[in-house]
């Protein structure tokens, strides 16, 4: 339970937000330095789920209105965690949320750390794409956005360009039956397959998420960076991975 007591009327309406509506939000301003951003107080203490920032978009009052929608979304009993997608955020687009290194409270949110007392609070970076729907962590993301949106997350091991809950195509055996994966197709569109061996058979394909796929068979890892339009294959879990293009893509 936070101690912390108002000192000021702005202190005031902080406090009267969380406990009419579940949270404040803090907009700052862009100067010639930082983009501008907003950042919630209280969806730790009243939901229990983690503080939410977002940088960069046209004004903090569009900025604001995201964040009042990803509450409203945690109200309902969605949860947001590190490396996973939504497109019920953004109108037309998916974003995804990164775990903010605490590195970075003290220097973005001050006032959030006044509040909670210290750094003991989750916060998470709602990260919104390019027109294109790249990423700032790939290599074709639109760099006119870079300065508008730094990335506050610390290096994350998650290998994949793709959020963890990417939707991915398997089959029953490898999910129901432990069997090994031993062809990986990336596809033109971006979608991932991963198979105990080619298939043609749709009653054995099961859509999961690709979160599910890596925990249950690390070793795909090794294929996180196979471009679109290449397959991979291997003659057993013990054989090296054979990488090429799929000519009929």
């Amino acid at each position: 339970m936070v101690q912390t007591v108002a000192e000021d009327e702005y202190d005031r309406k902080l406090f009267s937000d969380i406990e009419s509506h579940g949270w404040h939000l803090v907009g700052i301003s862009d100067n010639d330095d930082e983009p501008a951003y907003v950042f919630s107080i209280g969806l730790f203490e009243t939901l229990g789920q983690p503080e939410i920032c977002i940088f960069g978009l046209s004004d903090t009052k569009v900025m604001g209105q995201i964040i009042n929608s990803i509450g409203d979304l945690m109200r309902a009993g969605h949860k947001f965690v590190d490396w996973h997608a939504s497109d019920e955020v953004l109108d037309g687009y998916e974003c995804i949320f990164r775990s903010v290194n605490r590195s970075h409270y003290q220097e973005y949110f001050g006032y959030c750390r006044w509040y909670h007392e210290g750094d003991d609070f989750p916060m998470l970076q709602c990260v919104w794409p390019d027109p294109s729907g790249h990423f700032p962590w790939h290599s074709d993301f639109d760099s006119r956005f870079l300065l508008s949106q730094p990335i506050l997350a610390s290096e994350s091991p998650w290998p994949f360009r793709e959020a963890k809950n990417a939707a991915v195509v398997t089959t029953t055996n490898v999910t129901n039956e432990s069997h090994p994966i031993l062809y990986v197709s990336h596809d033109e569109d971006g979608t991932w397959q991963f198979l105990c061996g080619p298939t043609n058979d749709p009653g054995e394909c099961l859509l999961v998420g690709l979160s599910e796929v890596f925990e249950n068979h690390p070793s795909i890892d090794d294929l996180a960076d196979l471009p679109t339009g290449w397959c991979a294959e291997r003659e057993d879990v013990s054989s090296p991975w054979r990488r090429y293009k799929n000519e009929g893509s």
